[in-house]
């Protein structure tokens, strides 16, 4: 039974590792349909609609980001959060209706004008690396934890008997 929960804890480890991956690749994908809006430099002015609400666990504040939306005449729908951080409900409130400038690409990726100096496109990327890297090295270790302690059962080939 011993082999068995070190087997479940390996699968469960990668199966974290592999979410955490598809966050990241996921994340590298948007930033580089931004990079390519910035390389465009095809900008359009987006209003801000609504905000969000982020109740911090334990604690009795909440703080505010607000959203922007643009919509292109081919039908293309833009949008993004500003992240405020603010705990005055009425100054996010107050934002609705404002006008940002943005960059877009045609496919509905985004970046506000003002976050391009920022912008890093190569961080989900580095990250996505940096897990990768993890996930080969814990492939190693499974690997050596496989042939040292035999964890995972090789079945025997049997001989076929002679007649």
């Amino acid at each position: 039974m011993d082999k068995v929960k070190k087997a479940l804890i390996i699968i469960a480890i990668y199966a974290a590792l592999g979410f955490i991956l598809m966050i990241f690749i996921f994340g590298y994908r948007q930033d580089l349909g931004k990079q390519e809006a910035i390389e465009k430099q095809e900008k359009a002015i987006a209003t801000i609609t609504s905000l969000r609400s982020n109740i911090q666990e334990g604690k009795k504040e909440t703080w505010y980001d607000v959203y922007y939306e643009y919509t292109a005449e081919n039908g293309t729908h833009y949008w993004g959060i500003i992240p405020l951080m603010t705990y005055d409900r009425e100054y996010a409130l107050s934002l609705i209706g404002n006008e940002v400038e943005i960059y877009i690409d045609g496919k509905g990726n985004c970046l506000r004008v003002s976050e391009v100096e920022d912008f890093d496109v190569d961080y989900s990327k580095n990250w996505c690396i940096i897990i990768g890297a993890i996930i080969a090295a814990y492939t190693i270790v499974w690997v050596a934890l496989i042939i040292r302690e035999n964890i995972v059962p090789v079945p025997k080939t049997k001989k076929p008997r002679k007649e």
